[in-house]
């Protein structure tokens, strides 16, 4: 048996970059992940099917099986269970308090509140009595996000209170600990920052943002593709760079990935940061970043999670043109086929599938309804923004 074994919160095709480069490291490799259908138990050593939100499940596997290192790669839930787990066992982790901060919506505007960052107006509740006596103090358009979901899950806009009840009660069920947070909508100056980051010992080390882009068609708060670099001036990108700073330097996140989105609010100019997440970002961001600027995500977490990082401040090194698209659908439906248009495909580096022949395809209104993700090179601005804004052009989702 290998000397160094770790626990990896998730079985997705999205944590197979991780899951294999442990391997390929020489790492004895736990996965857990209640799916046993999950690709990256495959691969891993020992497989584990408890909820990789169920605390004391995942503290007992790692405790049993003397883990030297417990972490994730692109899961909110997954994150804060990593960083109970890894203060009981006193492993190298992110640290408990600020993740949890970090993972809680409500939580997260309060403290950016508490430290002076800019915020929109925001209150959060736990039944409908509560909501109903306070929604004049709103301004419309509000967003409705449950404080612990993932993926955009029960996300909405509201532009008028008339469906506002039924979007409460239905964002509830997607809330595990049943609290939603009600906030005014910021318009954005430009597209939305998108992009991750790296922290060791309380400091970056490393981060790249690129521009997040929405099909308004279908549901205009779950992205289908992030573009690097960003389209955005330098100096508005050093001013979002600076707050996430800040913010980490606050919060007290000692290490890992980190995943931010932002906005330059068209009402004032100010940055407001959406979110900064304790943990890389989904859709592969992590690894498009690493082909559109040098910096490996995946041997970092390992590095850190392992206390064995050395490495400092790292320089961005652009190389080119890179996105992840996600291919999705607006109608539900049987699976049929998938075509992508030649030239399209001629670009596609990387191409994960997650809806087979067959399987159901639902609606794209939060991003586990993905039917697959393509890492996309292009050859200039140009190029990209063509394939971005004419995506729907590109490929063919037919349906049974």
């Amino acid at each position: 048996m290998l000397d160094e074994k770790i626990l990896i919160l998730g079985a997705m095709q999205m944590h197979l970059p991780l899951i294999k480069r442990a391997k390929e490291r020489g790492l004895y490799v736990h996965t857990c992940d209640y799916v046993i259908e999950n690709e990256g138990h495959k691969y891993a050593d020992e497989p584990h099917y408890d909820s990789t939100t169920d605390f004391e499940a995942v503290l007992k596997i790692a405790t049993k099986a003397q883990i030297d290192a417990v972490f994730t790669f692109n899961s909110d839930p997954a994150a804060l269970t990593a960083a109970y787990v890894t203060k009981v066992l006193n492993l190298p982790g992110g640290g408990y308090e600020a993740v949890k901060v970090m993972s809680e919506k409500d939580l997260f505007r309060q403290f950016l509140l508490n430290n002076g960052f800019n915020v929109p107006k925001f209150s959060n509740y736990t039944d409908w009595k509560s909501l109903e006596k306070d929604i004049s103090k709103f301004k419309f358009p509000i967003l409705l996000k449950p404080v612990d979901s993932s993926g955009s899950k029960g996300v909405v806009i509201i532009n008028n209170p008339e469906h506002l009840r039924e979007s409460f009660e239905n964002a509830l069920q997607f809330s595990r600990c049943k609290r939603i947070i009600i906030e005014e909508f910021i318009e954005s100056v430009g597209a939305q920052f998108h992009g991750d980051g790296f922290v060791y010992n309380n400091k970056f080390v490393f981060v790249y943002l690129g521009d997040h882009h929405f099909n308004a068609a279908i549901n205009n708060l779950v992205p289908y593709s992030t573009t690097f670099p960003s389209q955005h001036s330098q100096e508005d990108i050093e001013r979002v760079k600076k707050e996430v700073e800040r913010f980490i330097s606050l919060v007290g996140f000692k290490q890992g990935g980190i995943n931010i989105e932002a906005r330059i609010s068209a009402a004032d100019g100010n940055v407001y940061l959406i979110e900064v997440g304790p943990r890389n970002g989904g859709n592969f961001t992590p690894i498009v970043i690493q082909y559109a600027a040098g910096f490996n995500f995946v041997d970092a977490m390992i590095d850190s999670a392992l206390g064995v990082f050395k490495t400092g401040e790292q320089e961005i090194n652009p190389n080119g043109y890179f996105a992840y698209l996600i291919l999705h659908s607006s109608k539900e439906g049987m699976l049929k086929n998938i075509s992508i248009n030649p030239e399209l495909e001629k670009k596609v580096i990387e191409k994960y599938i997650y809806v087979k022949k067959g399987e159901r395809v639902h609606s794209f209104k939060g991003a586990n309804a993905a039917i697959g993700v393509l890492i996309v090179k292009f050859d200039s601005f140009g190029d990209m923004n063509n394939y971005i804004d004419n995506f729907a052009d590109y490929y063919k989702i037919e349906l049974e």
